[in-house]
């Protein structure tokens, strides 16, 4: 049982497939990547215990008539292939052992099912589906660079730790809003946070998308992640979200990105903890923000748009990642409500709740 791979190609496909490896020393299947050779192509397959990542190379160097599969531990054969300068690649098994000859000469000992027999995975890929459409890995890049940093992290409320996707994508962690002006979907669906990082890895820009009605299976070139629907769109509160959206405040600035996260690394020298992260805004002819005990002050520059005086306080280091997801060079910034602040670029709406201003 042999096969010999191109070594560049057997990195990348690790490179992508290791990332649903989630390792959970509970779940023991999550820890191995699964290696799969038949009719002259190779497929690695990995899983979280919820999704799995399929990856294919037809591609092969050299192959012999009899197909096998294995497991290995993901995470050392990875490393191991990672570290591979060789040109190729082969893998050969042989009595409960896996050789890889690349550089040098390895022995993996495979792990075994119950009965002594190598671990198989299971073919999640469902035959009877109906076609979603398709979308774009590079919306999938936008998604993760502006929403990721509202999602939350935290199951409190759980289908806030998942990406709504209707009209809009909408994260909120309850402190966070961001509302991005992007349809992957005909219609609204909720994909979870580790979807969402597998999807930001495949090979090619167009992802095709079909469902069972239990799944969603995307589709990229030869790699494939397959994805139970987990949680119900209803469960989302999308309704609610989309009221604090929908604020109008009373008062506007223009601001350059640069300068103000500038400012807010310089200014978070002098927050401590007993100030909860917090700093105080003045909002007069400028923006002014200081540390709560006045040991370090800066004002930025700012356009008018609707000008007001306001004071209130905010967490920097919130402030900071909204800011930082924000993709133009100037971010309008609507303030003058008790709740909140809300910036605006492009296609990306944002809102940050404010903290407790102890001034007042």
């Amino acid at each position: 049982m042999l096969a010999v791979i191109k070594t560049e190609d057997l990195q990348n496909m690790i490179n992508r497939v290791s990332k649903c490896s989630s390792n959970n020393k509970l779940i023991p299947i999550t820890s191995l990547l699964n290696i799969k050779v038949t009719m002259g192509s190779m497929t690695l397959t990995t899983t979280d215990a919820t999704n799995y990542y399929y990856a294919k190379c037809s591609e092969l160097v050299e192959c012999d008539k009899e197909d096998f599969e294995v497991s290995v531990i993901c995470d050392t054969f990875t490393k191991l292939i990672q570290k591979t300068t060789s040109l190729t690649v082969a893998l050969t098994v042989e009595d409960k052992i896996l050789k890889v000859k690349g550089n040098g000469d390895y022995k993996l000992e495979l792990p075994l099912d119950e009965v002594g027999k190598p671990i198989k995975f299971p073919n999640k890929i469902p035959t009877n589906v109906t076609n979603v459409g398709e979308i774009k890995r590079s919306d999938i890049d936008k998604v993760l660079a502006y929403n990721k940093a509202s999602l939350a992290t935290s199951v409190e409320i759980p289908s806030l730790t998942y990406y709504y996707c209707g009209d809009k994508v909408v994260t909120s962690d309850k402190l966070k809003i961001c509302c991005t002006n992007i349809k992957l979907f005909n219609e609204p669906r909720l994909i979870s946070s580790q979807v969402m990082e597998l999807l930001g890895v495949l090979p090619n820009d167009h992802i095709n998308v079909v469902t069972d009605d239990n799944a969603l299976v995307f589709t990229s070139g030869s790699d494939v992640v397959y994805a139970p629907i987990t949680m119900e769109v209803s469960a989302f509160p999308i309704a609610a979200i989309q009221k604090l959206l929908d604020i109008e405040f009373p008062y506007e600035y223009t601001v350059a990105k640069a300068p103000i996260l500038e400012v807010l690394d310089r200014l978070s020298l002098f927050v401590s903890a007993y100030d909860k992260k917090c700093i105080y805004a003045t909002f007069n002819n400028g923006m002014l923000l200081s540390s709560k005990k006045s040991s370090g002050e800066e004002k930025i520059d700012v356009e008018s748009v609707k000008e007001g005086t306001f004071t209130c306080a905010i967490d920097i280091e919130m402030l900071k990642s909204q800011i930082n997801t924000q993709p133009t060079e100037k971010v309008s910034l609507a303030y003058g409500i008790e709740m909140a602040i809300k910036l605006v670029s492009e296609d990306i709406v944002e809102i940050v709740s404010l903290s407790q201003d102890d001034r007042k």
